[in-house]
């Protein structure tokens, strides 16, 4: 018996109408997370699901996303 798997929940579906989604980031600090699709759109929102919000739509093939703090004064 997997005890781990007993504990697993069910996977949610947080993001809809996507063009192939192929890319997940995220700011655990900021409570955000930013997604791309192979149709060449960025997305973002919150981690509860809230402030959608599309930041790029259409903008070529893209494979992926990555998420980095800089430091001020950089």
């Amino acid at each position: 018996m997997d005890l781990e798997a007993e504990n697993r929940k069910e996977p949610e579906i947080l993001f809809t109408h996507l063009m192939e989604g192929i890319g997940l980031a995220l700011d655990l600090k900021g409570g955000r997370m930013f997604i791309t699709d192979f149709g060449g759109s960025v997305y973002s929102a919150n981690l509860d699901e809230s402030n959608r919000r599309t930041l790029l739509f259409a903008e070529g093939n893209l494979t992926g996303i990555a998420y980095a703090e800089v430091p001020s004064g950089y």
